[in-house]
């Protein structure tokens, strides 16, 4: 088995926005400090750039552990702080209802006129146990979960495989149209399917199940713009039968052991 290094490190503080590159994080079983903590919510539903591709466009950094400060092109940047809410409320995730704090009305109006869509801002209140009821993710179901995933904490990609597709592509795509967490390199093409433990310095990551892509990753995380590539290039020859997403698949979905920090340059 060959070894790998780590070559970047992402959070999405909002769950759709511009990633944010780290040196180093501290990730835990739920998934990495500052990762999707908040959502948007388009008539009461969680939505994300499968809904809104503009929310490519949308920064979300920390300030500090609860000030935040969102940019927009066109638009003058805000700073609010998570944890002054409007209102308690109540979303629905995989069926079970999840209590949420709905930040301020001035944040939900800036994110309105910038992303061209009615929506608002949610935090979860704590961590509650997440059911996932899929074979595939029996990792992390019933886990205890905080941050608004899809279904696992973590997302790894690798540069050959990206590497691998680009050759197959006129007009080659970066890694950012996969939206991962944790991309490593020194692995060969796709070897990361088949990878059950990365051992990390701090950290033991282990493999929940591969990711089965959707429309995001045609989106240009520049512009918002959407293509078909490079989703249709990869469902020519990364389709499995039966997956539980449409099977075109690229990039890892991973779970931490125990709590400790990732750094960029990290032998695994």
């Amino acid at each position: 088995m060959s070894e790998g290094k780590i070559e970047d490190l992402v959070i999405y503080p909002i769950k759709g926005c511009r990633g944010v590159h780290l040196d180093k994080v501290r990730v835990t079983p739920m998934g990495m400090e500052g990762d999707r903590e908040l959502t948007l919510l388009l008539d009461g539903k969680r939505v994300s750039q499968s809904q809104l591709p503009s929310l490519a466009k949308l920064g979300a950094s920390y300030l500090d552990s609860s000030k935040m400060e969102l940019s927009y092109p066109g638009a003058r940047s805000i700073v609010f702080s998570t944890l002054d809410g409007s209102r308690s409320d109540t979303i629905s995730v995989f069926g079970q209802p999840i209590p949420i704090l709905m930040m301020d009305e001035r944040v939900s109006n800036w994110l309105s006129d910038a992303l061209g869509a009615k929506v608002e801002l949610a935090k979860m209140v704590n961590a509650m146990e997440w059911n996932i009821p899929l074979t595939e993710f029996d990792e992390v179901n019933r886990k205890q979960q905080s941050k608004f995933i899809d279904a696992s904490p973590l997302l790894l990609t690798n540069t050959a495989s990206l590497e691998d597709l680009n050759v197959r592509l006129s007009d080659p795509v970066p890694m950012d149209r996969f939206r991962a967490n944790i991309v490593v390199s020194g692995f060969k093409a796709y070897e990361e399917d088949d990878i059950q433990e990365y051992d990390c310095p701090d950290v033991l990551l282990k493999r929940v199940t591969v990711c089965e892509r959707c429309i995001v990753t045609t989106t240009d995380q520049e512009t918002g713009l959407r293509s078909k590539e490079p989703l249709r290039t990869l469902s020519k020859y990364r389709r499995r039968e039966g997956g539980y997403a449409g099977g075109i698949m690229f990039g890892m979905y991973l779970t931490a052991a125990q709590s400790g920090f990732l750094t960029v340059g990290d032998r695994l």
